[in-house]
């Protein structure tokens, strides 16, 4: 998922209502574009914890006629998937989502993640550079002389889609074009 602030689409970036064709328009700050991405992820709701709890029933119920013949490890290979289904969907649900946020303002860019990492680069030489295998593949990089970074990982294929385009008219406002 994803949140647009402060850019309005229908006008160009640093145009005001009060000189709609002024030529100071252009010298007025620019309003910063900021992205803000997370990662989309629900929670286990009641039902699906109930599912898993009748699928470790049936584990074990499964594993009762191998126990009886003497086939012990196979009891404690089903107790064993179970239990680290259960820890693997309790640290997922604990965790906190992946997120980024894209700035652009005062001819920067600048983009940070959940792990604390920030990257600044100057806005003028950016330009997006979508990268992708095949058509179900998408990696959205940001690419200038100084460097290049990728961004959007957090967002699915859909939305990834949906926000190249938006990076790119922002960048194209900033450089004056």
């Amino acid at each position: 998922m994803y949140q647009l602030q402060h850019f309005d689409a229908q006008r160009p970036v640093g145009q005001t209502d009060a000189a709609p064709h002024s030529s100071t328009a252009e010298f007025l700050p620019q309003p910063p574009l900021v992205l803000m991405m997370q990662e989309n992820r629900s929670h286990l709701s009641r039902d699906a914890r109930i599912c898993f709890s009748v699928i470790g029933f049936l584990f074990m119920v499964t594993s009762i006629a191998p126990a009886l013949k003497g086939h012990w490890l196979v009891p404690l290979f089903s107790l064993g998937a179970m239990a680290l289904l259960t820890l693997a969907l309790e640290w997922h649900a604990r965790s906190s989502p992946a997120r980024e946020r894209l700035e652009l303002s005062d001819g920067r860019v600048r983009h940070s993640d959940s792990r604390g990492r920030i990257i600044e680069y100057p806005s003028f030489w950016m330009r997006v550079s979508p990268e992708g295998k095949g058509p179900s593949d998408l990696r959205l990089f940001l690419r200038s002389r100084d460097g290049a970074f990728e961004f959007g990982r957090c967002l699915s294929l859909e939305e990834r889609r949906e926000v190249a385009p938006l990076v790119e008219a922002a960048l194209a406002n900033a450089r004056g074009r």
